[in-house]
């Protein structure tokens, strides 16, 4: 059987060549037998470059050299910076840079973003707070037999037009006086009593006890005496263009300003008051409401926070995250829940410490890696940069990097005390890239020229990337022969 088949093999193949010979005869005569091309028929244009080239991902190719030469620029900066500090920065979730990005620091008000997540997480950014007026009984023919009780839930944003409208950035805010025109549209005229400032969602711990001396209200006043009931930040007078808060008188009993305040308010559209205000809590019998005002949302609180980097804003903000998680409206609940809030949606929690929600306290703690997780979380991440002032236009950065190439292209949180500076945000680069950053350096005494070496950071962010230009990384054009 086998000398069969080897014998049959060689004719075999001699048929198969003699087939194929056959078929290309006939597949040059077609070919011979067509006209010849005329000369201003275009020929089949060529593709200079190959579908499966790297030149079809140009932002690939250039992207690793980019990176080289901005690791090389930005190690040379920061070797500037003082021993303790961290800088992170991140583009769409890549790691573009570290340097001690996990080291826990203090991180002065770059804490408020810490304090807006957990705002934002806890109530939503639709959120909003009621201040209430409450009387005993029904008005008769305009009279209220009896006390009115202003009741505040911890609005921050409760004020009257004259000590909004000082402020460069405008945002929105809650207006005392819409609440004095409803008891007038609804006829009262007369109160037989007084009216009463109710702040007891809150403690009256007037600033948080762990602060240094320096900064409680009376001395720099860093934050207005915090309450509950919190009109025009807690200040009696301040001035009518600077809006540093040393410059003004706060409240010694809020609640009782916020009630006298609204007093005049009513006096003023002719409502006759019996009694001088005073503050006390709203009693159960209380429950004929008579007028209700709601703050902004809290996205927009949280954008008034952060742009102009409210401290008195921040810590009410921390008390009423307190009061919602069931306890007291204190410091103390509030940064616990902010703490298991930031530990819950970021890494290294090893690197965080919260103490207050304004970054005045100096045994907050946390890194520049927690920073930009939460810059970079899709929650939340459209309110915080919503919130976030931009060089030399906005908030605390309006006078930072004017007429430079990162003004208008860096949004940030600023941070300073004696022993820190801090900036976390997002530049704009030259190219159109987004990257995401934090950096902070603590220092005693910090070098005077530390916040230069910062802005040539952000400088050198602008310019990412800095690599071999697109145009000579694209596909090469399609060459057409003849």
């Amino acid at each position: 059987m086998y000398e069969v088949i080897r014998r049959l093999i060689f004719p075999v193949v001699l048929a198969i060549l003699a087939i194929g010979l056959f078929v290309q005869s006939k597949a040059a005569d077609k070919d011979a037998d067509r006209p010849a091309l005329v000369a201003s028929e275009p020929a089949a244009p060529r593709l200079s470059t190959p579908l499966l080239s790297a030149r079809r991902l140009p932002e690939q190719l250039q992207t690793p050299e980019a990176n080289r030469r901005l690791v090389a620029s930005l190690d040379q900066i920061v070797s500037e910076l003082p021993e303790q500090s961290c800088f992170t920065v991140v583009e769409g979730g890549e790691d573009r840079y570290g340097y001690s990005s996990s080291l826990p620091l203090i991180p002065a008000s770059t804490e408020k973003l810490i304090t807006a997540v957990a705002a934002l997480e806890e109530f939503g950014a639709d959120h909003t707070f009621k201040t209430q007026v409450f009387a005993q009984s029904e008005p008769a023919d305009g009279v209220i037999d009896g006390n009115v009780w202003l009741v505040g839930r911890g609005d921050p944003l409760l004020m009257t037009s004259d000590y909004a409208g000082r402020y460069l950035d405008v945002f929105p805010y809650t207006d005392l006086d819409d609440l004095a025109n409803q008891l007038i549209e609804i006829g009262i005229n007369t109160i037989t009593g007084a009216v009463v400032g109710d702040e007891t969602y809150f403690d009256q711990i007037r600033w948080v006890e762990s602060w240094p001396e320096r900064f409680r209200a009376g001395a720099q006043n860093q934050t207005g005496p915090l309450s509950a009931l919190s009109v025009n930040d807690g200040f009696v007078n301040w001035d009518t263009e600077n809006t540093a808060n040393s410059l003004n008188t706060p409240a010694a009993e809020p609640a009782q300003f916020a009630a006298a305040l609204f007093d005049d308010l009513l006096e003023e559209r002719a409502v006759r008051i019996f009694q001088s205000a005073y503050a006390d809590q709203l009693p159960s019998d209380a429950t004929t409401k008579l007028g209700e005002v709601e703050s902004p949302p809290m996205s927009e609180i949280v954008k008034q926070m952060l742009q102009t980097s409210d401290n008195t804003t921040a810590e009410i903000l921390v008390k009423a995250l307190g009061a919602k998680s069931g306890n007291v409206g204190s410091t103390d609940s509030g940064r616990q829940v902010i703490e298991e809030v930031i530990t819950s949606l970021t890494s290294n929690e090893n690197s965080l410490a919260v103490f207050d929600g304004s970054g005045l306290d100096p045994a907050n703690r946390v890194s520049c890696s927690i920073l930009v997780e939460l810059l970079e979380d899709e929650k939340f991440s459209d309110d915080l940069r919503a919130g976030l002032a931009v060089a030399g236009e906005s908030g605390t950065l309006r006078n930072r990097l004017v007429g430079s190439s990162a003004e208008g292209r860096l949004l940030g949180k600023t941070g300073t005390l004696n022993d820190v500076k801090s900036l976390a945000g997002i530049v704009h680069t030259l190219e159109d890239r987004t990257l995401t950053f934090a950096l902070i350096s603590n220092a005693d005494p910090m070098p005077s020229d530390v916040l230069d070496v910062h802005d040539q950071l952000i400088l050198s962010l602008v310019a990412y990337p800095t690599g071999p230009p697109l145009s000579l990384l694209v596909p090469l054009p399609v060459v057409v022969t003849n």
